[in-house]
Order: structure tokens, then sequence, then C-alpha cells
């Protein structure tokens, strides 16, 4: 028997934007921006994008879904259903599950999987810069902090491909730009980051 459920959070995602939920919920949105609900933040360091946000200070990212449960302490499946209720998504319990939805989640998860490898690089990046300055004018420079020098520019360039880039865009990077993505989870996985990835 199919789960009528199952099918809930693309509905829910295809009608509700992020910047709507989050004036809907009484967030203060100037901009595009938002004060992060993820972590103390006295400036707004939130960006709120159609179908996804992203925090310049902590590194959050998710969905609308995910924003509505951690504003209201719910499940994933709960906020998927209050977001149906207050937005007047009627879901389509009787229909079958399409399958370009399924794909467009697929693609949808490994962007984010590709985005975490990234911004972890980055923050590794800008560790070896602090951690591995030289001290005088006169200490030769610690290769790690060369390496910051020479990639840091470069990758943070490629977050803003996934955070403000279009679906095509970061679909083109994803499928021509394997082997910087698979650098920069080795460099992560040879300093031991937290990428949570499940590979």
């Amino acid at each position: 028997m199919r789960n009528p459920n199952r099918d809930i959070f693309g509905e829910v995602k295809e009608i509700v934007s992020v910047p709507s939920a989050a004036e809907y919920y009484g967030m203060s949105v100037r901009n595009g921006m938002t004060s992060c609900i993820f972590h103390e933040d006295r400036n707004p360091s939130m960006k709120l994008y159609d179908d996804h946000f992203y925090c310049f200070g902590c590194t959050e990212y998710g969905d609308v879904v995910k924003l509505t449960a951690r504003l209201f302490g719910l499940t994933q499946y709960e906020a998927a259903k209050k977001l149906c209720s207050d937005f007047g998504v009627i879901h389509s319990r009787d229909k079958p599950i399409i399958r370009q939805k399924i794909c467009v989640q697929s693609q949808r998860e490994k962007e984010q999987r590709v985005f975490r490898i990234l911004s972890d690089y980055c923050s590794l990046l800008r560790r070896f810069r602090t951690e591995y300055a030289p001290k005088s004018d006169s200490e030769a420079l610690h290769p790690l902090f060369t390496e910051s020098l020479t990639q840091l520019e470069m990758y943070e360039h490629f977050c803003d491909v996934f955070i403000s880039g279009t679906t095509d865009e970061r679909k083109d990077f994803m499928e021509n730009c394997k082997e910087v993505i698979d650098y920069a989870d080795r460099r992560n996985n040879d300093y031991n980051t937290d990428t949570r990835i499940a590979c």
C-alpha cells in the first residue's frame, strides 16, 4: 500500500517559498536578509532565497521545511503539515508519486552534499590562514598558509554558485568540476573536518 504522506515535502516546497514562510511566521526580513535562528545572531546574516536559506555566519543551509521545523520545534513531517495547513496546500494523497519530483529531491540532496564539502574546505583554509600565518617578515611561509592564499578565494567563489547560482549553474558545476570537489573532500578528510557526509 502506498504511503499517502511520502510526497508532502515535495508538494509544499514547490508552492511555499522560504521568504514567504519566514515573513508569515513573523521573522523580520529586509532585502532578503534576516537574523539566523540557528545561532545567536546580532546582525542579520541569513540570506533567504526562494528555494533555500543560507547563513553566512554559521553556514547553516536548508529549505522551507527545515526553517519551519526549527522555528516551532517540530519534526520535518510536522513542519510540512503545518505549512500545508497555513498556506492552503492540498496534499494530493490519492495521486501516484511523480518520478520527476523524486529526481528533484535527489538533486537537491546532492547539491547540499557538495556545498557542505566546499564550505568545510573554506573553513579549513581560513583556519590555515590564521594558525599558520608568519610571525615575522623573515619567516618562511608555511605550506598550509600558502594553500590558503592560493585556494580560499577560488573556493569561496565555488560556494557562491550554490548560494546564489541558478539550478543549471549548480548542475553544470557538479558535472564538470568533480576533480575540484574530490580535492576539497580529500583535504577535509586529511584534517579530520566534520563534513557530515554519507558517501
